[in-house]
């Protein structure tokens, strides 16, 4: 049992363009801090017509794939058309399912993300993610 307990540390916040250029190339959209982070916020928008995306876990050595996700056409791009949440606990049931839902992360864990085919040109997926270093 530790002896001085773990808090909430610096908020971590990152955001990663995705461009036809990337391809289906995995990137890195969140690296955990030096004691591991808790991510609360997942969210992904795009102006192109229905794009799929893979989100993934890496521990330092091996990639997971939590979900694959389509991102609907100018989702959070137009009035009405919201940014699709890649923390949906409908989607990944090991995230808990009240308000305060988060994904935990082990020391220098990195979160990842790849299209399942390339983005049409001058079109972007914008990824959104908001978590706590410990």
């Amino acid at each position: 049992m530790a002896t001085t307990p773990d808090y909430l540390g610096a908020r971590n916040s990152q955001c990663t363009i995705i461009t036809n250029g990337d391809g289906t190339t995995a990137q890195t959209i969140f690296t955990a801090g030096t004691n591991g982070a808790r991510v609360h916020l997942v969210s992904a928008s795009t102006d192109d017509t229905t794009p799929s995306l893979t989100l993934m876990k890496n521990d330092g050595t091996t990639s997971c794939i939590l979900a694959t996700f389509q991102l609907p056409t100018n989702s959070c791009r137009v009035n009405g058309a919201p940014a699709v949440d890649l923390l949906d606990p409908t989607v990944i049931p090991s995230i808990p399912a009240d308000p305060g839902r988060f994904l935990t992360l082990g020391a220098g864990e990195t979160l990842a993300v790849a299209m399942t085919t390339t983005l049409t040109v001058d079109k972007t997926v914008h990824v959104v993610v908001d978590g706590v270093d410990y």
